[in-house]
């Protein structure tokens, strides 16, 4: 996977338009991951499942303005702002981390603080604030999806990098309800099978943000 979403222009260069559509669309699929990742949107919805589809919808929105303003413009942009991928890793992979540290101790007060207050089961937390980052952004379009897409954009003939990273963008954002709305619906999980999903899912989480922060520094300075 790390292989993937550290594709250059030289070995994409030669590829044709279907090679470059058909590489760009299995990169962004294993990168973004709609599938597996919906266990973890499982986990974060569980107090409000009326609210998956919204939530779905605002996912897919994210992930393809992102993905696709990256084919479109991201070089340029990148370029002209100065915007270093290394260090949005560093900051991306920091606010994951400290996601998944929340999930993993399900977002609890310090029971060794606060007297019987610390005691009380907390108030059912909403998704809202975590659906686009640091969900969307990056756990899901992260800085592998990011550089891969801007790779393949800038390679093949005239637009033709482009249109294949365009196509390979929208054919993963149109499989996210495919694992978050039909594979979730059917997971039946017991109420302590979904806590431990829940503490298993928050360690892998904050692991995901930990190594991008770590591959973030090391890009940085180039080690």
């Amino acid at each position: 996977m790390e292989a993937i979403g550290q594709l250059t222009a030289e070995n994409i260069g030669t590829m044709t338009f279907l090679e470059l559509v058909i590489q760009a669309t299995i990169s962004l699929i294993i990168l973004v991951d709609p599938f597996l990742r919906a266990v973890f949107f499982r986990t974060l919805t569980e107090n409000e499942p009326e609210r998956r589809g919204v939530y779905v919808r605002q996912i897919m929105f994210t992930i393809g303005i992102a993905l696709g303003g990256a084919a479109l413009i991201g070089k340029p942009v990148l370029d002209l702002i100065g915007i270093d991928l290394a260090a949005f890793g560093i900051a991306g992979g920091l606010v994951l981390a400290l996601m998944g540290f929340e999930m993993l101790y399900e977002g609890a007060p310090g029971r060794a603080q606060g007297g019987a207050d610390a005691h009380k089961s907390p108030n059912p937390i909403s998704a809202e604030s975590s659906i686009v980052v640091p969900y969307a952004i990056p756990f899901m379009a992260g800085p592998g999806a990011i550089t891969t897409t801007i790779t393949i954009s800038t390679s093949g003939e005239g637009f033709q990098g482009t249109l294949a990273a365009l196509i390979g963008v929208g054919i993963t954002v149109m499989l996210i309800p495919v694992g978050h709305i039909f594979l979730v619906n059917r997971m039946k999980f017991s109420e302590q099978t979904m806590g431990l999903i829940s503490r298993f899912g928050g360690l892998f989480v904050a692991t995901i943000g930990i190594q991008l922060m770590l591959g973030g520094i090391k890009n940085y300075f180039n080690l």
